[in-house]
Parts: structure tokens; C-alpha cells; sequence
């Protein structure tokens, strides 16, 4: 858990940069008054993140081999099975813990920072309990599940408030699945070196990590 958690960090720093980029964006048309665009910047964050996100999934599941091999080396082929099957159920929680940051993001572009703190302790609590229940008798595997659920409930969650009109910023009403390259480009400008900024300190510990 620990050696594939350090790879997961470091996706967590990027997605976390990019839900940033699109805060900061959001932030900028509320201050113009701008607030259909505002909304249209908040359909373009989750569309892209979610988009972003599946496709590092695919990618983690291809060269799931390759990057335990080629980062850890030679260890203890237990160790090794079991990183596998950690790695295999975790990857598939990337969308839902990347659309997490960007609706987290969102609600605190709002100044309602007080949801994503009560869906982040729920989150660690499900996953707190998740352990407990599933650890004892599943192994690795029972963490990885108990991660699993966890991300995904926070997710829906928090995508069904986005759903409500009743938020300053929310999802559009019907959800177009365009991408609007010109906002991404602004998204994308803030958010890229805020992610390379994070993620330099996280790739050179999984460096360490891998000489070591």
C-alpha cells in the first residue's frame, strides 16, 4: 500500500493542479459578473478532469507491469502480488477521487469550503471503516476496496450537488459534453505549472524510493 501510494500521490497533486486552474478561472468571470461562463467553466473542469482522468487510468492498467518493475525493482514477489492487486483495484477510483478535487474545488470557489470538509471526513471515515471490515479477511485487497467505495460515494456526492441550481456555480442544465478549448487553454495555463510545481517534489521521492 504504501510503495503504490506514492505513485497515487503524485496523480492527486496533478489533478488537484488542475481543479486550481479551474478554480482560479471560475473566480475571475464571478468577479466580472460573469456568471454564465462561470457555470460553462465549472461544466468544462469536470468534463475535462473526468476525460483526464480515465485516460491515466487506461494508462496506469496498460503499463501497470512496467511501472512496478521499472520503479520498485527487485523486491519480494508477495510484495509484488500484492502491489499488483492494489494498483489494479485503486486505479479504477482515479476518476473519482480527480472529480472530487474539481468539485471540492468548486464549492470553494463559492466560499463554502465547509462541503468538501464534511465529504473528505466521510470519505476517510468509509475508508477508516472500509479497512475494518474488509481488511481482516481480504487482505491488500480489502484496502484497496475499501478506497475504492470511499471515492466513489464522495464523488457522486458531490457531483449530485453540483447538479443543484441553487449554488452560485454549479452544473449546466442539459450537460454539454463539448470541450471548449479556449477556457481549457486558461484552465490549463494556471493549472500545468501549479501540477509540475507539486509533482517535481513527489517524482523525485519515488525516485529516492526506487534507488533505494
Amino acid at each position: 500500500v504504501s510503495l503504490v501510494d506514492n505513485i497515487f500521490i503524485l496523480l492527486i497533486y496533478l489533478f488537484a493542479a488542475l481543479a486550481t486552474g479551474g478554480a482560479v478561472v471560475m473566480g475571475q468571470y464571478l468577479g466580472q459578473n460573469k456568471h454564465e461562463k462561470a457555470n460553462r467553466a465549472v461544466n468544462q473542469l469536470i468534463l475535462f478532469t473526468a476525460l483526464f482522468a480515465i485516460c491515466i487510468m487506461i494508462g496506469l492498467y496498460l503499463a501497470r507491469n512496467l511501472i512496478l518493475h521499472r520503479v520498485f525493482g527487485a523486491i519480494e514477489a508477495n510484495v509484488m502480488e500484492a502491489s499488483k492487486t492494489y494498483l489494479l483495484i485503486v486505479s479504477a477510483s482515479i476518476p473519482f477521487i480527480a472529480l472530487y478535487n474539481a468539485g471540492a474545488a468548486v464549492f470553494r470557489t463559492m466560499g463554502n469550503s465547509k462541503v468538501p470538509m464534511y465529504l473528505s471526513m466521510m470519505m476517510n471515515a468509509i475508508n477508516v471503516g472500509g479497512n475494518a471490515i474488509f481488511g481482516f479477511d481480504m487482505g491488500v485487497a480489502g484496502a484497496a476496496t475499501s478506497t475504492l467505495v470511499s471515492r466513489v460515494i464522495s464523488a457522486v456526492a458531490i457531483i449530485l450537488l453540483l447538479c443543484s441550481p441553487e449554488h452560485l456555480l454549479h452544473l449546466e442544465r442539459p450537460f454539454s459534453f463539448k470541450l471548449d478549448f479556449g477556457m481549457l487553454k486558461k484552465i490549463a495555463y494556471i493549472g500545468i505549472p501549479n501540477g509540475l510545481e507539486n509533482g517535481m517534489f513527489q517524482l523525485g521521492k519515488i525516485m529516492v524510493l526506487s534507488m533505494i
